[in-house]
């Protein structure tokens, strides 16, 4: 009895001796040469995935033929510009069909406008889609137009802008006349000293058919133009110098500023359609 009696003290002894509470262990912190500055050489391993933004913007051009867009839909690759002003569908642009060709309606109710600290004559309808050819500094444009004969006909802006500021457009006013508008800012038109020119062209044009134009840029010759496809040539409307309120703060040594925007607009006060397809930018040779 007294040898299990021995052996039971022995066991309580040997856990109350493995329950004894280890004394903390102390931990000394050194300064880390890298905790104020972890982006300091030899602070960190540079990763090629931080040189995602390239300091050069990437060049593209524009096709849009409009064929892969969604009928009754608007195009998919651009804009077109609203406020809570404007009424429901007061401004439309709706991919539509006919003769196995799609191309896009254009409506304005021409009843609301935004507003422009230049105070000059602005657009209800502003359409507008993005290219790229900085690098390049010149381009060739096309686009084809046609007014309807079978409902009322909008009168119609459509070129090249950088930005807000107009290149070149062709303008066709309620007599259906063509006119070319070089420089200022992209509204409609503008009587207001704007610094833009407009330029009369003897042409007209006759609803119910599509017509074809061809803008052109050079930065490094200083040379725009615009043209329109008659008997399949293309007959110059205007051809010029950069006008100056496309360079840097439009001073006349200003660096030419070329464009990055192909913009349609209908002016205010009036309604009514127009349609527009094969809207292309690419490198001019």
């Amino acid at each position: 009895m007294k040898k299990y009696s021995l052996l039971l003290l022995i066991l309580l002894m040997i856990g109350l001796i493995g329950c004894k509470k280890s004394e903390p262990t102390e931990i000394i912190l050194e300064d880390y040469a890298c905790k104020d500055t972890p982006l300091a050489p030899g602070c960190y391993i540079p990763s090629d995935d931080l040189n995602f933004i390239s300091p050069i913007p990437d060049e593209y051009e524009i096709s849009e033929t409009f064929e892969t867009d969604r009928l009754g839909q608007m195009p998919r690759n651009w804009l077109l510009y609203r406020n809570e002003e404007y009424a429901t569908d007061g401004v439309k642009a709706l991919v539509v069909e006919a003769d196995d060709n799609r191309y896009v309606e254009l409506y304005s109710d021409g009843k609301k406008a935004p507003m422009y600290p230049q105070s000059a004559p602005t657009p209800t309808f502003i359409f507008t889609t993005k290219f790229n050819l900085d690098q390049d500094r010149k381009g060739v444009a096309y686009a084809r137009l046609m007014l309807p004969e079978d409902q009322k006909a909008n009168e119609i802006s459509l070129g090249v802008s950088t930005g807000a500021v107009n290149t070149i457009a062709i303008v066709i006013n309620s007599t259906l006349a063509i006119q070319v508008k070089t420089g200022g800012p992209f509204f409609y038109h503008s009587g207001t000293g704007d610094g833009g020119e407009i330029f009369t062209t003897g042409y007209t044009i006759e609803k119910g058919v599509w017509y074809s134009f061809k803008y052109e840029w050079d930065a490094s010759i200083n040379q725009v133009s615009v043209s329109m496809e008659v008997d399949d040539e293309f007959i110059i409307l205007h051809q010029g110098s950069f006008h100056v309120s496309n360079r840097v703060n439009a001073l006349s040594d200003g660096m030419i500023l070329v464009p990055n925007v192909f913009k349609i607009t209908m002016p205010q006060n009036r309604d009514g359609y127009a349609y527009i397809d094969d809207i292309i930018v690419t490198r001019k040779e």
